[in-house]
């Protein structure tokens, strides 16, 4: 038992208190069942809710609001943000892009796990990815300046490069994985990406 699980034991009225989004679709639903089974459960975890959508805009809580309830309780749970096919305001980043540039969540981390008993096409997986969120692709930058031609930019940063290599490089190291793959277009985009390998190899030898 570390520290904070010490503290927890000898204070049992300890609460937490959470961030909760519900999102769009089914996120309402679900994180009613969520609510229910913490309920029952009896776990010490008090939700700040906010409803927070780019579908309906207008009964959206503001983005400052939603933010600062999130970096104050330092956890959140949230519900999938629907993206509309045109933003109401016109801009191209969503509500989701703009979340993650307020709060600097710039790794996505997604565990792929094959399930014991679960029959699927492939067996025996266990790969995590982690993407960089808030440059590259998700520059949002992008502009029609000839009728049918798009051009978009793709902003890629030796900081932000070396910083989601250094969390993938921590993230094998203190989880026992034996191998990390980047994965580029540095044989096309040999500025853009070939940076971004580049950073990846610096780190590496770290």
């Amino acid at each position: 038992m570390d520290g904070a699980e010490a503290g927890i034991a000898e204070r049992p009225d300890a609460r937490t208190s959470c961030t909760l989004i519900p999102g769009d679709g089914v996120g309402p639903e679900l994180v009613y069942s969520v609510q229910e089974v913490f309920k029952a459960a009896g776990i010490p975890v008090d939700f700040e809710c906010y409803f927070f959508s780019e579908v309906n805009p207008t009964l959206s809580a503001p983005l400052d609001d939603v933010a600062a309830s999130i970096s104050k309780n330092r956890v959140c749970l949230k519900g999938i943000l629907a993206t509309p096919d045109y933003s109401h305001t016109g801009e191209l980043q969503t509500l989701n892009m703009k979340l993650r540039n307020a709060l600097d969540l710039y790794a996505n981390v997604v565990h792929v796990k094959s399930l014991p008993g679960v029959k699927c096409r492939h067996s025996n997986i266990d790969c995590v990815i982690i993407r960089e969120q808030t440059e590259g692709e998700y520059s949002a930058l992008e502009h029609e300046g000839v009728k049918g031609i798009v051009e978009c930019l793709k902003i890629v940063t030796a900081t932000k490069s070396q910083r989601i290599a250094k969390f993938a490089f921590d993230y094998a190291t203190k989880n026992n994985r034996k191998k990390v793959t980047a994965v580029h277009k540095a044989n096309i985009m040999k500025l853009g990406d070939g940076l971004f390998l580049r950073s990846c190899e610096e780190v590496s030898v770290y």
